[in-house]
């Protein structure tokens, strides 16, 4: 019985020990937990970017390639920006790069902004070089801010991705 007794006095004196290494180590599952999640949301809006500069990318550069044989019988590509300039050259192609890149990003830009986004920014062909399009190659960079949370603040992120799509032999 004096043991029993003991015991109990022994756990009594030793409750608010465990509660507070408890408490501690709940803080501290939460801090990891809370690191966790920010850094998937993170991963999240990074894949969501890359995602929608590869579909304008390399849809932009299928709608305006145009392939065609030189007078040497060798197989050459082109990349127009507008329909006018193809037209210009006697190119058949449905739609210019630009236009359809303009036309893929108005489509896309809502599934970035779902997600709480603050400001986007799209950059087409490094500001327009000309020599991007006669080598077939069609580059994008986009820009985004936002804010994420975490567990005790929110924190302003910007990511910056690219896509280019070209000709690669």
């Amino acid at each position: 019985m004096r043991r029993l007794s003991r015991v109990r006095s022994k756990l009594a004196d030793e409750r608010g020990a465990t509660l507070l290494t408890m408490i501690f180590f709940l803080f501290c599952l939460g801090g990891l937990l809370s690191l966790v999640l920010f850094q998937e949301q993170t991963h999240f809006l990074k894949m969501n970017v890359q995602q929608t500069a590869d579909i304008i990318s390399k849809g932009a550069r299928a709608a305006g390639k145009w392939e065609y044989v030189d007078a040497e019988g060798n197989r050459q590509t082109r990349l127009f920006a507008t329909k006018e300039e193809a037209i210009q050259s006697e190119a058949e192609i449905i739609r210019g790069a630009r236009e359809e890149a303009e036309i893929l990003w108005n489509d896309n830009r809502a599934s970035l902004e779902r997600g709480k986004l603050d400001d986007a920014h799209v950059v087409h062909q490094k500001g327009e070089k000309q020599h991007l399009y006669k080598q077939g190659i069609y580059y994008i960079w986009i820009g985004v801010e936002t804010r994420l949370s975490s567990f005790t603040e929110d924190y302003q992120v910007k990511l910056e991705r690219v896509s280019q799509s070209g000709t690669y032999d």
